[in-house]
């Protein structure tokens, strides 16, 4: 018995030990849906071992091109201060990528992929992505290109969208483009929505890119673009059956004269710019082309049209740490230029074992996000003289770079130094780490002393020497209220309030709920309540018809509860028809949403503001009506 315990004891020490040392495999793709002849990035994220690798074994993966694009070190380290005892605790881990070209169309399996580490072997079933298959065919030739697969945190990158048509024979080429001006090809793309998703990107400013892209004349030859309308009057209406009816917006994006594999293209291009913030993966595309192009000329001299369908590759862009060969110890994970680090203390005359505060500001062409604390207990020249403590750093983010605060001790006396500290970056000018240092800071560290007399020394004659102050033990004071007898059990006053506290928490506890829902009633009532005025604040406010849209949606949100901000015209119809609310009053609520979305990219004057904002008004306050008519009724019934 006493075997077996010793058994369990020690096996149950070992157990974190054992744990911590597993070696594990994770999986993770890019893209869970591709089209032929697209490539998805494969990252293998190894735990518990960041050297001895070896490269995977994808013979069980379906048959694909296998690009091996680099791996970094995922390790990591900690520092724990336990009774004045520091502890370093860390965590060794890499990350393998690769780019997958599957050969063949339907579902790709990524797996089961082999790995070995030291060796033992790791194995993980993999995941499956799948693959759509696309005509093929060469009148149009739709791209997605990165200028560059892998960068830096905060290093910027542009995308360009390209859509090459072919040219139409000769002579009709050189002052003919293969694009029809009545006839709007549609481009339709992820990265092409105008969004305010926060993904880890600055985003350029799609919204003044497009408005600056529309034709203004109606007559070149243009593009539709992931189904943005305008409505009302638009170029060439005044001639059709519908002046009114909802067309799509005409942009135009600049064309110029190119040839692939020996054939003439009219080749239609659009950049855009991104800065990425954090590390990760994003994927551009894919773009698909729908529509009719220009493929030749008849005799008559009649164009001949084509329909086309088309889907361009998506592009990605990886955003990844700087690289792990010559990495100091004290990098800071920051990448940029010129780094400026200053160090100071609050005072440089203090005693022993006083607190200090070192305050050490790290600004510059830098990124931000990713930049970490400094852990200054891992350089050992700062610990000679000085004891850091690292687990209580107050970190402040100033324009260029961040502030960290941190509290040390001098541990002996006399004039000392405290020394250089050393911090490393990523320069993104020169590819390549560099470390900076602090100017040293002078310090005055004094003897904590108490002056005593000596034991033999008398009056007149002593001397008084000074020793190295010892904490002693306070005196112990007697008094007479030890000989009075007290009762065990507590006076009446004190055991009242908790005979009355137990029944009052319960009864708090019991009436919570009810009080809870009373009060979300309330809000609600007074949310509901002021919708109406504050709405109608927003659109006297309005300067533009974003915000005149904006103001409309919001009335949605407080009146209805309804996330008006992502509604279409036709489920906000639906939830004015669920209020009672009368047909007119709902078509011409709707009708006003779609005006206002529509506003935001056909250009006006103030005058056409001034009438949106009294037609705003007047719905408003029909809607408002009839909902509340609505809401009367139905208690009338109740």
């Amino acid at each position: 018995m006493l075997k077996k315990i010793t058994y369990i004891a020690t096996a149950l020490l070992l157990l974190p030990t054992i744990l911590w040392g597993a070696i594990s495999m994770e999986i993770k793709c890019s893209r869970a849906t591709i089209y032929q002849g697209e490539s998805f990035n494969l990252t293998l994220s190894i735990n518990g071992a960041d050297d001895g690798i070896e490269q995977p074994d994808f013979a069980s993966s379906s048959p694909a091109k296998i690009q091996f694009l680099g791996s970094h070190g995922n390790s990591r380290s900690s520092i724990q201060i336990i009774n004045g005892r520091i502890t370093r605790n860390v965590f060794k881990g890499r990350v393998l990528s690769y780019s997958i070209t599957p050969k063949n169309k339907g579902l790709y399996q990524t797996g089961p992929i082999i790995v070995r580490v030291d060796g033992k072997t790791i194995r993980d079933n993999g995941t499956k992505v799948l693959v759509k298959g696309i005509e093929k065919q060469d009148n149009v030739i739709v791209s997605v290109k990165a200028s560059s697969t892998s960068v830096l945190v905060e290093e910027p990158f542009s995308i360009t969208l390209s859509v090459a048509i072919k040219e139409l024979p000769d002579p009709y080429w050189k002052s003919n483009e293969p694009l029809h001006a009545n006839k709007l090809p549609l481009l339709s793309a992820n990265f092409l929505e105008i969004t305010e998703e926060k993904d880890g990107l600055v985003h350029p400013d799609l919204n003044q890119i497009l408005n600056n892209l529309i034709d203004q004349s109606g007559r070149e030859a243009a593009f539709a673009i992931n189904g943005y309308k305008s409505r009302g009057m638009g170029f060439g209406s005044m001639f059709g059956s519908d002046p009114f009816k909802s067309r799509p917006i005409r942009f135009r994006l600049k064309p110029k004269q190119i040839k692939i594999n020996g054939k003439r293209y009219r080749e239609y291009t659009l950049i855009l710019n991104y800065t990425a913030t954090g590390e990760g993966e994003h994927t551009f595309g894919p773009v698909t082309f729908k529509g009719q192009i220009m493929s030749g000329v008849t005799p008559q001299r009649e164009a001949v049209f084509t329909d086309v369908y088309t889907i361009g590759a998506a592009a990605t862009v990886r955003v990844i740490p700087p690289p792990d060969e010559g990495r100091p110890e004290d990098f800071i994970g920051s990448v940029g230029k010129e780094m400026i680090t200053v160090a100071q203390l609050d005072t440089t005359v203090c005693k022993v074992g006083d607190p200090l505060t070192l305050t050490l500001e790290i600004t510059g062409k830098i990124s931000i996000t990713n930049l970490r604390t400094p852990e200054l207990s891992l350089q050992p020249n700062l610990l000679r003289d000085f004891k850091i403590y690292d687990n209580n750093v107050k970190t402040e983010t100033l324009k260029n770079g961040k502030r960290f605060t941190y509290r040390i001790r001098p541990t002996k006396a006399g004039t000392l130094e405290f020394p250089p500290i050393n911090i490393s970056y990523y320069d993104t000018d020169q590819h390549a780490y560099k470390t900076i240092t602090t100017e040293p800071i002078p310090v005055q560290a004094e003897a904590t002393t108490q002056v005593a007399a000596s034991e033999n020394s008398s009056y007149n004659g002593g001397v008084i020497e000074v020793k190295k102050a010892i904490p002693m033990p306070s005196g112990i004071t007697l008094t007479a209220d030890g000989l009075k007898k007290c009762s065990l059990i507590p006076e009446i006053k004190l055991l009242l309030p908790l005979f009355l506290g137990i029944p009052l928490l319960v009864l708090l506890g019991v009436l919570m709920t009810p009080l809870a829902e009373l009060f979300k009633k309330l809000k609600t009532h007074r949310i509901k309540s002021s919708a109406l005025s504050k709405t109608t604040h927003s659109i006297k406010k309005a300067k533009s018809a974003a915000k005149l849209s904006q103001a409309i949606r919001s009335y949605l949100t407080r009146r209805l509860n309804a996330s008006g901000h992502s509604l279409t015209s036709r489920e906000v119809a639906k939830i004015l028809h669920s209020r009672n609310v009368p047909e007119t009053g709902c078509r011409e609520f709707t009708q006003l949403i779609s005006q206002l979305d529509e506003a935001m990219y056909k250009p006006g004057g103030a005058s056409e503001l001034a009438r949106m904002k009294e037609q705003s008004l007047n719905v408003i306050k029909i809607v408002d009506t009839a909902l509340h008519n609505s809401k009367s009724k139905r208690e009338e019934e109740l």
